[in-house]
């Protein structure tokens, strides 16, 4: 009796295979259904009365999401792993090798190791609607794709499209892969199964392949892959990109180029066996599962301790009208990305000048998707034609959920709270996009400090992915539960905090503002700084992170902090000359940096006689390892701080927040997949060292030394 799927007979002898997993919600390749696949063809091959097949999804919106991910975190070795990744190819190779037709059927998502099943057939044929997605996102689990992938797809597609796929995680929909020659048709969800039936019964030549682009268009590219030359430069050119995107901190981005060249110069055969061997060593490494385990905190994060409530008030109802106040650069941003998930925005400024400013952000965000054919022209209008401006929170009253993003004044946002509450009717809620100020002190004067909660959103909003709700004692479920809903369907990665000094986000990022800070009045100079952080992995350095977040308000931030802290955290005081002499950073192009244009240039050394320094020049005697201990460490004590005190909920939103939001390195997982990785004793000593030498702030928490002593981890079920 077989459990994942069945086989039906068409007219024509061609079998259907569907694949059904009814134990969990996605169509996912495990070792279980992987037997039973097996089964499956060999049936399928030793029946002379199948003269093609067909493969389809018994799910309506999907066809195979990729591989289990459990599956791949419990190989332990290298030869564990390419063993596994063996196991799959053979079973494909027999779907390539069987000798009759084959179809791939696909409806939805087709990505991982449900599109390589896809291009050991025959044929594919794609449905043209909006879930359709066909590609292969190994690289952002760190590894390359193991069951054919990096062989099958350079050969059908060419090389440089394939690699632009392999090397980015792309996914294209059902046109796009028509265009680009993955799919042989692309039609309408009511006529999949009949066109797959059709290509069932066809054998394929060397002649009949997808339509391709005429010939004038693909003349330079066939001329340059057509021959090891050009192969060779097509190389060359591959490694000094992955060079320049991943600063050498990713090897399944290396990996996946020496399979593709390497593996296209081998026969069928021998390529897989490199690939094999590569997705081997990849699954071992700390990149890799750090990524895994970033996957899994996203995942974890979906489910927080609030849904329950949210349901029991609202059932399936979403927030669908949203009030926002304050049309400066992130209220403008909110508006854009709200309007993009085709929610209503009034939006509120009593500056007209603001207003338009906003309105022409909205308009120029939408106008580069239209450029970059995200969206039709037409699909832009109608975004547009949800945002309302306003010179006052009329109609506000009629809104789900009110954000105000105005700058950093209790009073003034004391006084808008108090202006809806006095409007507000039915479940109204009213949010404050704040980085720093408590939620309980803007809902201290509230008669329903149950209904204020706090949504810290990441500049910029279109871009950055993380969305911080923060919730006081007095917040009720409901309420939490609306806006981590909202949050969601704005597309961010939400975490839960509790209210507190900074929350979480920015007070782990004003301690390690702070020690960068600290060590460039020690006689660091900016770019040592900088370049020490980049080298071990943030997107960019502490003291270029000050110029862009603003000198006054990074200063504002860190007094601020030092206020609720004053045993570990010291603001270095020298700081202040910087703002008082005008530098603001990016935003009036004065900063520790220089900029024209709005680019950064190089560092101003100008900034050294400011802060009462000489120019160190490069001969600063401070190590990049010090740097990067002091930096790093606080910001790790810190964290767990938060979590042993509750402003945290959990570790897994610690290491989301921390990635998505603070750009700490992704490969190595977050925060505190870091202690785990070093373990909990090393990174102990280390802080008791950092300790000795320079202060409080690099305590070692309770929960550290409790970790520590118990050899325990934060993530067991990861070890």
């Amino acid at each position: 009796m077989k459990k994942f799927f069945s086989i039906e007979r068409e007219i024509g002898n061609i079998s259907v295979v569907v694949f059904n997993r009814t134990d969990v919600e996605m169509n996912i390749f495990s070792e279980a259904v992987l037997r039973e696949l097996n089964e499956v063809l060999e049936e399928l091959a030793g029946d002379p009365g199948t003269e093609g097949v067909v493969f389809i999804s018994g799910k309506p919106d999907q066809f195979v999401v990729g591989a289990d991910i459990a599956d791949i975190s419990s190989f332990k070795t290298v030869e564990e792993a390419t063993g596994g990744a063996r196991a799959m190819q053979h079973i494909f190779q027999k779907v390539a090798k069987l000798g009759k037709p084959t179809v791939a059927a696909i409806n939805g998502p087709c990505l991982g190791g449900g599109l390589e099943l896809s291009l050991a057939c025959t044929w594919r044929v794609a449905t043209s609607g909006p879930k359709t997605k066909l590609g292969l996102p190994e690289i952002q689990l760190g590894l390359i794709p193991g069951a054919g992938g990096t062989q099958r797809l350079p050969r059908l597609i060419g090389i440089q499209t394939a690699l632009d796929m392999i090397l980015t995680g792309k996914r294209l929909d059902g046109a796009r892969a028509y265009k680009a020659g993955l799919v042989d048709a692309c039609v309408p969800e009511r006529q999949l199964r009949q066109h797959a039936l059709a290509f069932a019964s066809k054998k394929r030549s060397s002649a009949s392949s997808a339509p391709k682009k005429s010939f004038a268009q693909d003349l330079p590219k066939l001329a340059l892959e057509g021959n090891p030359i050009g192969r060779k430069i097509i190389a060359k050119k591959a490694r000094e990109m992955v060079d320049d995107k991943t600063k050498g901190f990713y090897p399944a981005s290396y990996k996946a180029l020496e399979a593709v060249f390497e593996g296209f110069e081998m026969t069928i055969e021998k390529g897989l066996e490199l690939e094999a061997a590569l997705f081997g060593q990849l699954v071992v490494t700390r990149e890799s599962k750090s990524l895994i385990h970033l996957f899994h905190a996203t995942t974890a994060i979906k489910k927080h301790p609030y849904r329950d409530a949210g349901k029991e008030r609202f059932g399936e109802n979403k927030a669908e009208k949203i009030g926002v106040i304050g049309a400066g650069f992130m209220g403008a941003g909110i508006a854009a990305v709200c309007a993009e998930k085709d929610m209503r925005v009034m939006l509120s400024d009593p500056n007209t000048e603001s207003l338009g400013r906003c309105l022409r952000h909205i308009r120029d965000y939408f106008a580069k998707k239209v450029e970059r054919r995200r969206l039709k022209r037409f699909e832009m209008k109608a975004k547009m034609s949800r945002v309302s401006p306003e010179l006052s929170p009329i109609g506000f009253d009629q809104a789900d959920m009110v954000i105000e993003a105005v700058f950093e004044d209790l009073k003034l946002k004391q006084k808008l709270l108090a202006q809806i509450e006095a409007s507000g009717k039915g479940d109204w809620i009213f949010a404050s996009n704040t980085s720093a100020l408590p939620i309980a002190s803007i809902a201290a004067e509230s008669k329903s400090p149950d209904r204020v909660i706090g949504m810290h959103f990441f500049s910029p909003v279109e871009k950055m992915p993380l969305l911080e709700v923060i919730v006081t004692d007095k917040t009720a479920p409901w309420v939490a539960a609306r806006t981590v809903d909202l949050g969601q369907a704005m597309g961010k990665q939400v975490i839960v905090v509790k209210d507190g000094p900074g929350f979480y986000t920015t007070r782990a990022l004003a301690f390690f503002l702070a020690e960068a800070a600290s060590i460039l009045l020690e006689g660091a100079s900016i770019d040592q700084i900088d370049r020490a952080l980049t080298e071990f992995g943030f997107p960019v350095g502490p003291i270029t992170l000050i110029d862009e977040v603003g000198i006054d308000v990074g200063i504002h931030v860190l007094e601020t902090i030092e206020k609720a802290f004053p045993a570990r955290m010291k603001v270095p005081k020298g700081l202040q000359p910087l703002a008082d002499a005008g530098r603001l950073g990016r935003k009036n192009n004065k900063g520790f940096y220089t900029y024209a244009e709005g680019k950064k240039g190089a560092a101003d050394r100008t900034v050294y006689s400011l802060l009462g320094l000489k120019d160190p020049g490069s001969g600063s005697k401070t190590s990049a390892t010090d740097i990067v201990d002091r930096c790093v460490l606080v910001f790790v004590a810190e964290s767990i701080r938060c979590l042993e005190e509750g402003i945290l909920l959990n570790a897994h939103d610690g290491d989301v927040g921390a990635v998505f939001g603070l750009g700490f390195p992704p490969f190595l997982g977050g925060p505190f997949r870091y202690v785990d990785h070093m373990t909990a004793g090393g990174i102990l000593d280390k802080l008791n060292t950092l300790a000795e030498k320079h202060g409080e702030r690099f305590a070692p928490p309770k929960m550290l030394k409790d970790l520590a002593a118990s050899g325990k981890l934060f993530f067991p079920n990861e070890a």
